[in-house]
């Protein structure tokens, strides 16, 4: 293959490209490194007052500059972040690398002791058979080295000054995994010179570059062609918006998986002509404050997984109605750990979701109010569907002990409801499945409904229960519902003591409402009144 596919390209025009030394100068625009801090080329030039020549920088990290491009008056640059700019001599800059030459320097100096022992073997054994035993192999480590980079399906040059493809098509032109993450590209052209001496690319990480696009969408449309294979690109901190990840979606025909995090993206504007092979897509991290703007990806038809962690979003709202929503009709996953969700409604609202089997919900503002397992209890009513939250399997019995605990908690406010139309259209609003469950389960009795009264005598708060084992020998005792529930398995475990009961024994309330399905009295440290426990209630007692 050819080592200049395409050639230096220059405001939509195609130039040669004469000599690598002319490549590797700095320019206006050009991405730079000066100890640990990276920077943007703005000015190139004399400083009145000091000697020789400048490099006026803007850097990532505003607190490494120093001014917004003025000096003593003298305006020298534009920064796009006050105090981000500053000068610096040419001799403080990192020098700049080709992804080849960082490629032959990094995978050159190692060698697998499997593949160094299988060489000295072989070139004992050519010795033997020529019966020259002191000859000297000339040639044989040329060789070797070409097979070696010829064997690289993956490759890793992250971090190192690397701002020029080169010629990496004659020195491993088999490379399936290329990660060029956090080095000095300062424009996609290169990126795509680059991939067009990697034929099989499928992975591509470009991670922590800030690039350039200054090329028509027609333009990268015509150059998808170097980008055949690909499938997952990782595009995070490059300071993009989504308009600018649009643009560069016309370079992806096939793209599966696009990890776009922590950048600036807020406003999100529907694809309409790319992007719909994509069926991962991660935007952690990024400015989006509004669920209406995430509804405008709802029509990318093969989209499983949506990860929007450490966002701004508030609520969730698809609609008023009560169905479910034509919108990410196949998505399956869903992250949405450490946003700011404050309402119960919200989660409601991923009911309307066709195909949500998985969701991640940790560490929202509406989980305060709660324990963990309270909280969990609820998402997993709200959304029929989830068949795992949080990593964690919904079994058959921990759903329906989810759901009767949801009608027993909201059953009251359910009834009052019955008779104010507004009243009910704002509560079936709030709680989207609650009929559902009541087909499903039966209305609770109203003794599991209502609160008792305060003024209530301790005797009249004893809850009658029956103890019983798997061998069929029973207690019928009386305990306050205020006694936690690890009193209650010291004394099971002393009840039942017996030969073969060793251990802590587990407590499981027999549910007659639920037919017969049991429910794990697991938090120990909750009170009998926490399970809704009731008088004549069976508990299981079993020990492992």
């Amino acid at each position: 293959m050819p080592v200049n596919l395409i050639p230096k390209f220059c405001n939509d025009t195609m130039d040669s490209c004469n000599g690598v030394e002319d490549e590797m100068q700095v320019s206006i625009g050009s991405r730079v490194k000066s100890g640990y801090d990276f920077g943007t080329v703005k000015y190139i030039g004399d400083v009145q007052g000091y000697k020789g020549i400048w490099y006026g920088v803007e850097w990532d990290n505003p607190a490494r500059g120093k001014h917004d491009g003025f000096v003593d008056d003298i305006q020298y640059f534009k920064t796009t972040k006050p105090g981000a700019g500053s000068f610096v001599r040419p001799n403080k800059i990192s020098p700049f690398k080709t992804c080849a030459d960082a490629i032959r320097k990094y995978y050159g100096d190692r060698e697998d002791e499997t593949v160094a022992a299988h060489r000295r073997m072989v070139i004992n054994e050519w010795k033997r058979e020529m019966g020259a035993p002191f000859i000297e192999m000339v040639g044989f480590e040329k060789i070797h080295q070409k097979q070696k980079f010829d064997r690289l399906l993956e490759v890793c040059v992250h971090d190192q000054n690397v701002s020029k493809a080169g010629d990496v098509a004659s020195l491993c032109p088999n490379v399936r995994s290329l990660d060029v993450s956090r080095n000095l590209f300062s424009n996609w052209r290169e990126i795509i010179q680059l991939s067009a001496q990697l034929p099989d690319l499928r992975e591509l990480d470009v991670s922590k570059n800030r690039m350039a696009i200054d090329m028509s969408e027609e333009k990268l449309l015509q150059l998808s062609v170097n980008f055949a294979n690909l499938e997952k690109l990782n595009i995070s901190v490059c300071d993009y918006e989504w308009s600018d990840i649009l643009v560069l979606s016309h370079l992806w025909p096939k793209i599966n998986e696009i990890i776009a995090a922590y950048n600036r993206i807020k406003k999100i504007i529907p694809p309409e002509d790319t992007l719909h092979t994509l069926t991962i897509l991660r935007l952690d991290g990024n400015p989006i404050d509004s669920w209406y703007e995430v509804m405008n990806l709802g029509r990318l038809k093969n989209l499983k997984v949506l990860s929007l962690n450490d966002c701004e979003i508030g609520e969730i709202r698809f609609n008023d109605d009560l169905g479910k929503v034509e919108l990410f009709e196949n998505l399956e996953v869903l992250f949405l750990n450490r946003n700011k969700i404050n309402d119960w409604r919200s989660v409601s609202e991923l009911d309307k979701l066709k195909n949500l089997k998985k969701l991640y919900f940790l560490r929202n503002p509406i989980q305060n109010s709660e324990d963990y397992d309270t909280t969990s209890q609820l998402v997993i009513a709200k959304i029929g569907s989830l068949q795992e939250l949080n990593g964690s399997t919904i079994t058959r019995e921990l759903r329906r002990g989810a759901e009767y605990d949801y009608l027993k908690r909201y059953g009251a406010e359910w009834k009052l409801a019955q008779s104010d139309s507004t009243r009910k259209s704002a509560f079936d609003l709030e709680h989207c499945r609650f009929q559902e469950l009541i087909n499903k389960y039966g209305i609770p009795e109203d003794s599991l409904l209502v609160k008792q009264p305060k003024n209530m005598t301790l005797t009249s708060q004893l809850l009658e229960i029956i103890l019983r084992d798997e061998s069929g020998k029973m207690f019928k005792k009386k305990f306050p519902s205020t006694m936690a529930v690890q009193k209650l398995v010291t004394l099971a475990q002393r009840l039942f003591s017996k030969p073969g009961n060793t251990g802590t024994p587990t407590l499981n309330l027999l549910d007659d409402q639920m037919q017969g399905a049991e429910i794990c009295l697991d938090n120990v440290m909750k009170d009998l009144a926490y399970y809704s426990i009731k008088n004549g209630d069976n508990i299981l007692v079993r020990f492992r």
